[in-house]
C-alpha cells in the first residue's frame, strides 16, 4: 500500500460516465502520454498544499484530495519546474504512506522524470490539451 501519482493529457475535458454498476466516474476522453510516481511525498506535497489552498481544483465537486484529478495550467507546471530546479520542493508530513521518511532521495531520484513532466506538460497545454495531475493512496 502507499501513494501512486498519475498525470496525463486529454484533448478535451474530463467528463462524468457510468461504469460498470451505473456509477458515475470521471473519464478522460483521450489519455496521453500518462507519467506515473510511486511515494514521491514532495510532489504529492507541493499538489496537495495548492488544493488546500484553493489554487487548484479538483474535478469531483467534494473537498476529498484522494482520487480527484486537478486540472493544471501553465503557472503551475512553471512554478512546480522553478521549485523543482532550485531543490525547493516542500517537504512531506504524509506519513508511511507517502514514503515520507525517504522524500529526499525520491526528490533526487525522480528529479529528471519531474523536468519532463513539466516541459512535456507545457508542450500538451500549448496545443491546447488539458493537462491532470491525480493521486490514490
Amino acid at each position: 500500500m502507499g501513494l501512486d501519482q498519475y498525470a496525463w493529457s486529454s484533448e478535451r475535458p474530463m467528463y462524468y460516465a457510468k461504469d460498470d454498476e451505473g456509477d458515475p466516474v470521471l473519464k478522460p476522453d483521450v489519455k496521453v502520454d500518462e507519467f506515473y510516481w510511486r511515494k514521491h511525498s514532495k510532489l504529492q506535497s507541493y499538489f496537495e498544499n495548492k488544493f488546500y489552498k484553493g489554487e487548484l481544483k479538483g474535478l469531483r465537486k467534494d473537498h476529498d484530495f484522494n482520487c480527484n484529478p486537478l486540472s493544471l495550467d501553465l503557472d503551475t507546471v512553471n512554478h512546480l519546474e522553478a521549485l523543482i530546479d532550485a531543490k525547493k520542493m516542500p517537504k512531506s508530513e504524509g506519513g508511511f504512506f507517502y514514503g515520507h521518511d525517504y522524500q529526499d532521495e525520491q526528490a533526487d531520484d525522480y528529479r529528471e522524470q519531474d523536468l519532463r513532466f513539466c516541459r512535456w506538460a507545457r508542450k500538451e497545454l500549448a496545443k491546447g490539451n488539458h493537462v491532470y495531475y491525480d493521486c490514490w493512496w
